[in-house]
């Protein structure tokens, strides 16, 4: 395989130069199992895993190579899978928290230049979903791009568009419908060759067709969604790069059952840059926006000027950052604790194995 085609570039090359010195190869994760990666390399496609090393030294979750990282390997012999010892630094990527209480971030997607948002326009459609995605999407680094698909089941197509244009900003908004082939050329032609695209959405919004359009091909299993709800079912089980007829490359990813923002501040700031300008009006500046005297932002809420739901989605996402912050620096504090002691165990061993 060509690394170019795959997405490599002067600033991975320069990262990679001390691996190469010690005899380690370049290769990019399509495929993340639980313990094992699929990767892709000059070599072409190979199984890989983590190093001891390396599964002993990480800081969390984070740290282990996601869809699309750039790794440096070492070649396994006969049958035995590659040796994964550095991920390269992301130039961007797409994370939330872990599900459950556990402060860590999970990366859906590293190093893409486009994070393409896809609503449906049947009953998947729901604004306040959508912000959440774009507070999220605004922090991978990537290029955001929201795409509306099942425009063909759509009898509020004009209000349902306005409305996301109201919300998206200058956020660009392909209308689509995934059963007309030529209605994916928008998105084809952002990517380009070695250029990286993600798909992202919730389950039956049609991510699978849209990929199996832009591989000109069906090798992705699709089924239809449910008529009473319009909720799909996991078609995708996992994420997978894949690398298009036109050298471009995507992302197909597992519908999204939550999204629990791992950080967005200036996410918000920029998905919410209507109230933001508000808020800058306010008469204090540690205004909350809830009861306190000249405030912008609830009196342009009581004149009908703001939407009361875009109001309180905008609150509800920065309680929910607020409250990340805060558990991710108690989460790093007791990190950085156990790190020490899992060292100091290992030093422990290693001396009294000398004294032995």
């Amino acid at each position: 395989m060509n690394l170019e085609i795959l997405g490599w570039n002067s600033l991975f090359a320069s990262s990679f130069a001390a691996h190469r010195e010690h005899g380690q190869l370049p290769g990019r994760i399509a495929i993340q199992h639980k313990d094992r990666y699929v990767l892709y390399t000059e070599q072409g496609e190979i199984n890989g895993q983590v190093s001891g090393k390396f599964r002993f030294e990480v800081s969390g979750l984070h740290a282990f190579p996601a869809v699309g990282d750039w790794v440096a390997f070492e070649p396994g012999s006969d049958d035995q899978p590659a040796i994964i010892h550095r991920v390269l630094e992301r130039q961007s990527k797409f994370s939330r928290k872990v599900a459950g209480t556990r402060p860590d971030e999970q990366i859906l997607a590293a190093n893409i230049d486009f994070a393409f948002l896809v609503m449906g326009l049947d009953g998947n459609y729901n604004l306040r979903r959508l912000e959440r995605l774009l507070t999220a999407a605004q922090e991978s680094g990537a290029q955001t791009i929201v795409v509306l698909n099942k425009s063909d089941l759509c009898s509020h197509l004009e209000e349902y568009t306005r409305e996301v244009l109201s919300i998206a900003q200058d956020i660009k908004v392909i209308v689509m419908s995934a059963l007309r082939a030529e209605d994916v050329i928008p998105l084809r032609s952002l990517l380009a060759p070695g250029t990286t695209g993600v798909l992202l959405g919730s389950s039956g919004v049609g991510k699978s067709t849209i990929t199996n359009l832009l591989l000109e091909q069906e090798q992705i299993k699709v089924q239809d969604v449910r008529d009473s709800d319009s909720r799909g079912r996991h078609t995708t089980a996992h994420r997978e790069l894949l690398v298009l007829p036109n050298g471009g490359l995507i992302i197909d990813t597992p519908g999204l059952r939550e999204l629990q923002l791992w950080s967005g501040e200036e996410g918000v700031q920029e998905s919410f840059a209507d109230v933001e300008e508000l808020a800058a009006k306010c008469r204090f500046r540690d205004c909350k926006h809830e009861s306190e005297p000249g405030c912008a932002v609830t009196s342009a809420v009581e004149q009908g000027t703001l939407d009361r739901g875009r109001y309180e989605s905008y609150q509800k996402l920065q309680r929910e950052i607020a409250y990340q912050t805060q558990k991710q620096e108690f989460g790093v504090q007791r990190t950085e604790k156990e790190r020490w002691k899992k060292i100091s165990k290992q030093s422990n061993k290693l001396r009294n194995r000398d004294k032995h």
